[in-house]
């Protein structure tokens, strides 16, 4: 067999090119010799290498198979997918002479792979977007010598472009608009065609009635983009530019400034929050200050500038029509991140770690980090790759990549080094989002996980850096909002978790000083008790110092059964009781015993109240003994004797009473309270109006600083809401399903058959319409009620402090009661938008005190902003 007949070429018709491409965990610049047009492999020098390895087949008995052919092939495009993946990712000089020979290879392959290069590039420019300038001068370079294929190519990104569109996926749309404004760089479009594109897209400000969010989220768009090809706009279409940039600012002008609500501030004091500014408004003022100086953004990279001689001899291709499709309600809208200032000084002035707040870099910077953990969220491992590559994606000597510098201080941020610390920008990013109001972007529990892995890919400076941002935040515990404290006492007990459960506790001595309801006293409280969760009890009280013992609980979790003693005057009935239980004893059997308890309380002279109370505290507490060794044992022993426990909660005062009981039994372990009530609530034994009023009571207020009790009613108000979704999804899908059925009995006539069948529909809908309305109403009772204990309960403690002389703000009772009131207001804004004016007339009234009142009227303000037609 000849050697070409096997698919092979002489040595010295193969062409090798050694491309110097950067790879994780290689030492940088590694080589790769391609072999083009036949195979990629670690090196040249035909099918063997060693003399040893050349023996006949018969001879070697232990001999590999031959690869087929389809394996070949298949390496082949993975070696090829993974270098159109890992070029660009340095910006240096080697980068040039890289590109020259990826467009090598892409010349010789494309036309092989078309495939597996198309899909390739297509998930480069959508999930690599600090990667843009690269693939749009690659592409450029392509098109110089292959222009069939980059139209080919352009064919792909066109149709994706589109989709993406009619889809209204902005988020992606975003990408795709910066890459082709690299395209427009690089000169595989001209500049008209990429001002035609941004001008469609700005066409929805010439509509008659605007809705804020939709526009909002175009013109953001267009604003984030514009600084990555602003100086060749100016250059090569500057009229088409001036008009973007007045269509910018018809829009802009007719819109205004949207201040900051209080309520979706995160810092509480004015000082802190003096640098707010309406996000949108803040960039737009960065574009036109960038416009007037020409557009040169001198951090952003510019490869195609090595190329500028030749790139001028393109062909250029066209683009294609396309319309922004119109609002629906099912269309999520997205804008620029709010930034939390951590970085400042005493005077809020800008640490040089970092670039200014309020400039254009730091904004592209911040931009591009929160758009790689939106992508790569769903992997920690390449988010937190991804995140520590955006350093080398800028150009040189802006953004320090170099351990930490401040390594004999590690608790100071007033350093000056050359550059900016990578692991500082990363940081006050990532606690942005965590702190963002109502809700983070991601669960809690994601950027735990990012922080655990850059922490342990990027050992050398990013622990030190992320010990500063809490020592610093952990200083303004008292100006930052409650819900703000109680995600960062999750997230840190969390971390502490994942790294030994080892922190300095001694450098925060002085919180020992505090009152024990203080913000910082709070957090460290409730941080070591969710450690406990994470671990175990002996285990966490070694890692304090002796001195914090008064913030760490004093017992171990576990159960507090109020008959355990033999002196207790109820020890043999609560022993018979947990007998018959443990016996699996039948209902019947077991309200037998209780009815003859009750007899007996009776004859002591106990009214019906009295005698009912004894006999819930009795069975409950039995209850939660028998199936206090697990979760599992207590749901047994619940669903068991279901009936029996419904039997004794059958008044909102006997279900209130059963809250009160599980408290107390389980007050050394609040994770089991909270399960266990969440179960309760899932078997209606207890109901959410119980919890409400518990959560209101005096020997809880008391303890508003802890975390356990508003997370209680939180999971509560979670489980009323979704209820109403839930029911409201299932009419819309058997809405659907009888639309859908209708239009079959239309086409195939109405028999008898027939119309019994839409009969059975409809009263199927009726009835889950039925239900919708009482939970519906269920739940508007549900949100009165809370809103009414918030209320009464605030204006208490104010006649209270002002009886004291005492300003409420410094009282740290009312800190916290007045941050979660905030809080559910905040958080539950959407599913009390449709009772507003009820909430106005029956709970905030005019006679209200303005700071509780000031709440509500920034939710209403909260729901006109989101429904705003301009």
């Amino acid at each position: 067999m000849s050697y070409e007949s096997r698919n092979f070429r002489p040595r010295q018709d193969v062409e090798v090119v050694e491309v110097e491409v950067e790879v994780e965990e290689e030492e940088e610049g590694s080589t790769f010799c391609l072999l083009i047009g036949n195979r990629y492999r670690g090196s040249g020098g035909g099918r063997y290498q060693h003399t040893e390895e050349r023996k006949s087949y018969r001879g070697s008995s232990n001999r590999a198979p031959s690869p087929s052919k389809d394996d070949e092939v298949e390496d082949i495009e993975v070696r090829l997918k993974s270098l159109i993946i890992k070029i660009g990712d340095k910006i240096s000089p080697e980068l040039q002479v890289n590109l020259n020979k990826m467009k090598n290879i892409l010349d010789n392959d494309y036309s092989k792979y078309p495939e597996t290069v198309q899909n390739t590039l297509k998930a480069c420019i959508s999930d690599i977007p600090a990667k843009a300038p690269v693939y749009g001068i690659l592409l450029g370079l392509l098109n110089l010598s292959n222009y069939e294929s980059v139209a080919k190519l352009m064919d792909t990104f066109n149709q994706l472009f589109k989709e993406t569109v009619e889809r209204s996926e902005w988020f992606k749309l975003k990408q795709l608009v910066r890459f082709y404004g690299e395209l427009m760089n690089a000169n595989v479009i001209t500049s008209i065609a990429y001002t035609g594109m941004i001008n469609t897209l700005l066409s929805v400000v010439d509509e008659p009635r605007l809705l804020k969010d939709r526009t909002d989220c175009i013109v953001y768009i267009v604003l984030s983009v514009l600084p990555w090809s602003m100086k060749e706009l100016h250059h090569r279409s500057p009229e088409e530019m001036n008009q973007i940039i007045a269509k910018i600012q018809y829009y802009m002008e007719r819109r205004g400034s949207v201040p900051t609500l209080r309520i979706m501030q995160r810092y509480q004091s004015e000082e802190m929050n003096a640098k707010e500014k309406d996000p949108l408004e803040h960039l737009w003022h960065l574009i036109q200050e960038l416009h007037g100086k020409g557009g040169d953004v001198p951090l952003l990279p510019k490869p195609f500038h090595w190329f500028d001689e030749d790139l001028k001899s393109a062909v250029q291709h066209d683009l294609f029509t396309f319309e922004v499709p119109p609002h629906s309600d099912d269309i999520k809208y997205f804008g620029p991140q709010r930034i939390l200032r951590v970085l400042v000084d005493e005077n809020n002035k800008t640490l040089s770690m970092v670039p200014d707040h309020d400039s254009l870099d730091y904004f592209i910077l911040n931009d591009m980090i929160s758009d790689t953990i939106q992508i790569f969220e769903s992997n920690r491992k390449e988010c937190a790759k991804y995140l520590l590559g955006i350093a080398h994606s800028f150009e040189y000597g802006f953004i320090n990549t170099t351990a930490a510098s401040h390594e004999n201080e590690p608790d100071t941020m007033d350093e000056d080094t050359a550059g900016w610390s990578l692991s500082d920008l990363l940081l006050e990013s990532i606690f942005s989002q965590i702190l963002k109001l109502p809700t983070p972007p991601f669960r809690l529990v994601f950027y735990s996980c990012i922080l655990t892995e850059l922490c342990r890919t990027e050992s050398s400076s990013f622990p030190m850096a992320l010990g500063r941002i809490v020592k610093t935040l952990f200083g303004r515990m008292h100006a930052l909002d409650a819900e703000c404290v109680s995600r960062l006492w999750s997230w840190f007990s969390h971390h502490l978790s994942n790294f030994g459960l080892q922190w300095d506790w001694k450098s925060w001595n002085e919180v020992l000083a505090l009152d024990p309801m203080h913000p910082q006293a709070c957090f460290i409280r409730e941080t070591l008790e969710k450690e406990i969760r994470l671990s175990y009890y002996e285990r966490i009280k070694t890692t304090i110092p002796e001195e914090f013992a008064p913030l760490f609980p004093p017992v171990a979790p576990g159960p507090d059964f109020e008959y355990k003693e033999p002196s207790h005057p109820l020890h043999s009935q609560a022993k018979l009781v947990i007998e018959s239980l443990r016996a699996k004893k039948t209902v019947e059997e077991v309200r037998e015993i209780l009815n003859v308890f009750k007899e007996d309380q009776a004859k002591r002279g106990l009214d019906e109240q009295a005698q009912l109370n004894s006999v819930r505290v009795l069975f409950v507490q039995c209850l939660l003994l028998v199936g206090s060794k697990s979760f599992s044992h207590v749901l047994n022993v619940v669903e068991r004797y279901l009936e029996v426990i419904r039997y004794v909660n059958s008044t909102p005062e006997g279900r209130l009473h059963t809250v009160q009981i599980v408290s107390s039994f389980w007050k050394n372990n609040t994770q089991f309270l909270g399960i266990l009530l969440d179960k309760l609530l899932n078997y209606r034994v207890i109901d959410p109006t119980s919890v409400i009023t518990w959560t209101f009571e005096s020997e809880q207020l008391e303890k508003a600083g802890r975390a356990y009790p508003w997370e209680i009613l939180k999971n509560t108000l979670n489980k009323v809401v979704s209820r109403v979704i839930q029911v409201r999804l299932k009419l819309e899908n058997f809405q659907e399903l009888h639309t859908v059925n209708e239009t079959k009995r239309a086409s195939t006539g109405l028999t008898e058959m027939a119309q019994a069948e839409a009969q059975q529909e409809l009263d199927t809908l009726r009835i889950v319409e039925n239900s919708l309305t009482t939970v519906t109403r269920e739940q508007k009772e549900v949100f009165m009620v809370i809103y009414q204990k918030f209320t009464h309960t605030l204006q208490e403690l104010i006649v209270t402090c002002n009886a004291r002389g005492q300003d409420p703000a410094t009282h740290w009772t009312y800190w916290w009661v007045s941050g979660w009131y905030t809080e559910m207001l905040r958080l539950y804004q959407k599913e009390c938008s449709g009772f507003l004016v009820t909430l106005e007339t029956l709970v905030f009234l005019p006679t209200m005190d303005a700071r509780i009142s000031s709440v509500f009227e920034d939710v209403k303000a909260m729901n006109t902003q989101a429904n705003l037609i301009l």
